[in-house]
């Protein structure tokens, strides 16, 4: 898994410190592997610290610092100092005119958010910023960039970056957010996408390659990997506990109830698959605003026994649950790439997904897996009815989606990889100082 833009990366004559500092945005992250909120924003702070770099994690809440897992977590401080209001003005100058019609609260809260990367960047002597999406940590590390001069990475992810207007997906819709995502990806040293359609849109905002690498998202292999024999015993009792006959196939879909994820589509395919297909369970994990709509749904279309919401399933169970199931689905309407959908790989299920954001580096179409055009659930049920119809054909695609795992996802070369990144911004922000 190269980076793909390989004329950032040159010779200096300054030295690269041998233990970098790196303050990491990242609003609502949790501050343990247990924890469902942005947790991949925490497995690469928790690897980069098992790398030796020292990593403190600036979280968007009013709390008291912390460590845990080898990382310095950071809370915002109530206290509003004469200097923070000078500050504050001072960096109103770096906000587009539009981004200035927000509610004050909203413009308040990035400015004490900057403030407080600020400090933890001048006190811990820091020695770059990466921001987790373009907005707000984009937009608050382009504030603390300015005011320490340390420079800024920003990863994006999918919401900041990918619209879906009929669904009212994407900040950028709102003009003000757009305008402030356009100052950050403009201003950052480095942008790192998670797929290659995501470089693609940053391109189009007018961003130049040499500053866009391209980093897929990545999953630890040895957790989620395909079951030993030793673990039949215990995945069947997953699958019992789910009300899964030993002989039906278990098909997976794990986001959350919300519109962005298109699980309606979901339903209406397992409705054609179920007339053609007896022994099939459609399980949904996560939570969301149309979990009431989705319940009618499938009572509706009489799917009570073969679809099941099973609300949020704790992380530790995550890789049984993987392990139980035969197939996975995705019918997300807008991704960055998908966790979730890089665990399937790993564990070894083909997947079947719609066409949309880095779903086509996941899936080989026909290979491991089928892309399908989006909302198209009736070609969905038509490749799941064609898995299930063709079991060896399913099995095979499952190992190659292992293979694919291996070589393209595996969590510690995108954690080389980042630090290639570190690294090559270091020294060219050393060779701009000089």
């Amino acid at each position: 898994m190269a980076i793909k833009n390989k004329n950032f990366i040159r010779r200096s004559k300054y030295v690269v410190p041998e233990k970098l500092s790196v303050a990491i945005l990242s609003a609502a992250v949790g501050k343990s592997p247990q924890e469902i909120a942005y947790s991949f924003v925490f497995d690469e702070a928790y690897r980069l610290a098992q790398r030796g770099l020292n990593i403190h994690v600036i979280r968007g809440k009013f709390e008291n610092d912390s460590k845990a897992y080898g990382i310095r977590f950071h809370g915002l401080k109530r206290k509003i100092y004469l200097n923070d209001l000078l500050l504050f003005f001072k960096n109103l100058k770096c906000y587009p005119p539009l981004a200035l019609l927000r509610r004050p609260e909203i413009i308040g809260w990035e400015n004490l958010y900057a403030r407080e990367v600020s400090e933890v960047v001048k006190e811990f002597n820091i020695d770059l910023i990466h921001a987790h999406f373009a907005y707000p940590e984009g937009f608050v590390g382009l504030l603390a960039k300015i005011s320490t001069k340390r420079p800024l990475i920003v990863t994006c992810h999918g919401y900041d970056i990918n619209m879906v207007p009929e669904i009212g997906y994407g900040i950028r819709l709102n003009r003000k957010y757009d305008s402030l995502v356009r100052s950050v990806l403009e201003s950052a040293n480095a942008i790192i996408c998670v797929s290659n359609r995501m470089k693609e849109e940053v391109k189009k905002i007018g961003i130049k390659d040499n500053r866009i690498f391209v980093i897929f998202n990545a999953v630890d292999l040895e957790r989620f990997r395909p079951p030993e024999k030793h673990e039949l015993d215990e995945i069947n009792l997953i699958r019992k506990y789910l009300k899964v006959k030993e002989k039906d196939l278990l098909i997976l879909n794990a986001r959350n109830l919300k519109p962005v994820y298109g699980i309606e589509y979901l339903i209406l395919a397992a409705k054609i698959v179920t007339s053609h297909v007896r022994n099939v369970k459609f399980i949904i994990t996560g939570e969301g605003e149309l979990k009431e709509k989705l319940i009618k749904m499938i009572k509706d279309l009489q799917l009570e026994g073969n679809v099941r919401l099973i609300g949020t399933i704790p992380r530790s169970l995550m890789p049984k649950l993987m392990q139980a199931s035969s197939l996975y689905v995705n019918t997300s309407l807008a991704d960055g790439m998908a966790p979730s959908m890089l665990e399937a790989c790993a564990t070894g299920l083909p997947i079947v997904s719609f066409d949309v954001g880095g779903a086509n580096d996941v899936i080989d179409n026909g290979v491991n897996g089928f892309l399908v055009p989006p909302k198209d659930y009736r070609t969905l049920a038509e490749k799941i009815i064609y898995l299930i119809e063709n079991i060896d054909i399913m099995k095979e695609m499952g190992v190659r989606s292992r293979k694919k795992a291996e070589e393209k996802f595996n969590i510690n070369i995108r954690i080389s990889k980042i630090m290639e990144v570190y690294h090559s911004v270091i020294e060219r922000n050393k060779d701009h100082q000089h």
